[in-house]
């Protein structure tokens, strides 16, 4: 990798042009109002949500999704990153969104680019086990 003229830092220019400039979209889920427990409150339309998921999935349109949690900790909100050929393509898709159409969360969508990152897959045929980091 190129260094800039003090020959420490990474040459921006050539940083910027090695960006993978993938376009996705983030579709932030957060809650319509603050619960105690927001699985229980959530939870007459999980079914249809994680049915939405792997419906999103399955079609190609999910490319990464999870709650907003710190460990145990999470407050009933969450992302997800779409694959779509526009903003409105994305919004129409959030609009589908069970929780989000029922009123318990509200969906934003924001353009996101996916640029720089490291993902390790690692699958044992032997085991038939499979790990993401």
């Amino acid at each position: 990798m190129a260094t800039s003229g003090d020959g420490n830092l990474p040459d921006v220019d050539e940083h910027v042009q090695n960006l993978r400039r993938v376009q996705l979209y983030m579709i932030r889920m957060e809650m319509q109002k603050r619960v105690d427990s927001p699985l229980e409150y959530l939870g007459p339309h999980i079914q249809e949500h994680i049915a939405w998921l792997q419906e999103q999935e399955k079609s190609g349109v999910l490319f990464l999704s999870g709650a907003n949690a710190d460990g145990e900790n999470w407050d009933g909100s969450g992302v997800a990153i779409v694959r779509a050929p526009s903003l409105e393509a994305a919004v129409a898709i959030s609009d589908t969104e069970p929780f989000h159409r029922e009123g318990l969360r509200v969906n934003t969508v924001h353009g996101w680019q996916l640029n720089e990152g490291n993902v390790q897959i690692s699958l044992s045929l032997l085991t038939n086990k499979f790990s993401l980091s």
